[in-house]
């Protein structure tokens, strides 16, 4: 196989590198500013539920994780009930069956404020609630900082090439309920930049160099409409992947730069 590179000049390489650091940095404000004001649970909790709603329902997702916090998700204790919490509290269920009596029945969404149109069904709201309740149910022993963070430090590595980054992200990215698209999204916007932010402020220097050759080492994410459309500001071809996502994230930050 041709390396990805051949068609690319150097210079725009660079390029990309030096956004997709200023992405990560973006990335990692985000994280230690919301660090500041949430415990790790919470924080990864509203981050994780505000990127199910893809552009069309990001406020209303964020507005849901407000209104149920983690810390109420992990008091239900099975996928079912959590579930229900999250639909009743987003406005698409009537009925209070299956729910505990203590459950403050007051706070509740009206289900208009959803959108619908333009979404692709599988992408409804109420259907990202009943799969991110399945990744909840997973994490309600330990918490979802403590899921995480585990994983990490088990999958540690001094030195990654490209295949062993696929094998060490899929790893951390094991769980269910969100699809592998999605979860490496997740991965490289929310779960990446936050550790980073963790091990900085513990002085754990070797975790930090860890994510950052995953981030400079794992392949790139799927095309998107805004990656196509910088690809062809930049004069590469559509068909010509760029090999990281590093420089995946380089082309979605010069899009946000415009």
């Amino acid at each position: 196989m041709e390396n990805p590179d051949n068609f690319i000049p150097s210079e725009t390489l660079r390029f990309l590198d030096n956004k997709g650091e200023e992405r990560l940095k973006f990335k990692k404000r985000r994280m230690y500013n919301l660090i500041k004001i949430a415990q790790p649970d919470e924080a990864l909790y509203r981050e994780i539920m505000l990127s199910l709603g893809y552009k069309n329902n990001k406020v209303q997702f964020l507005e849901l994780a407000l209104i149920l916090p983690y810390f109420q998700i992990r008091e239900l204790k099975d996928r079912e009930t959590i579930e229900k919490a999250l639909l009743y509290r987003g406005g698409f269920m009537e009925s209070k069956d299956g729910l505990p009596e203590n459950f403050d029945f007051s706070l509740k969404m009206d289900k208009s404020v959803w959108n619908h149109q333009g979404v692709r069904p599988n992408n409804y709201p109420e259907k990202r609630i009943s799969g991110i309740s399945i990744f909840l149910a997973e994490t309600i022993e330990t918490g979802i900082y403590t899921f995480f963070r585990d994983k990490i430090i088990k999958c540690f590595s001094e030195k990654i090439d490209r295949i062993a980054a696929i094998s060490i992200v899929r790893e951390i990215t094991l769980f269910n309920g969100i699809g592998k698209d999605r979860r490496l999204e997740i991965f490289f916007n929310i779960i990446l930049p936050f550790y980073e932010v963790i091990f900085e402020e513990e002085g754990n220097s070797e975790l930090v160099n860890f994510l950052n050759q995953l981030y400079e080492k794992h392949p790139p994410l799927a095309d998107n409409s805004i990656t196509k459309k910088v690809k062809k500001k930049l004069s590469i071809s559509p068909n010509n992947a760029i090999d990281s996502a590093k420089r995946y994230m380089g082309l979605i930050q010069i899009y946000k730069n415009k």
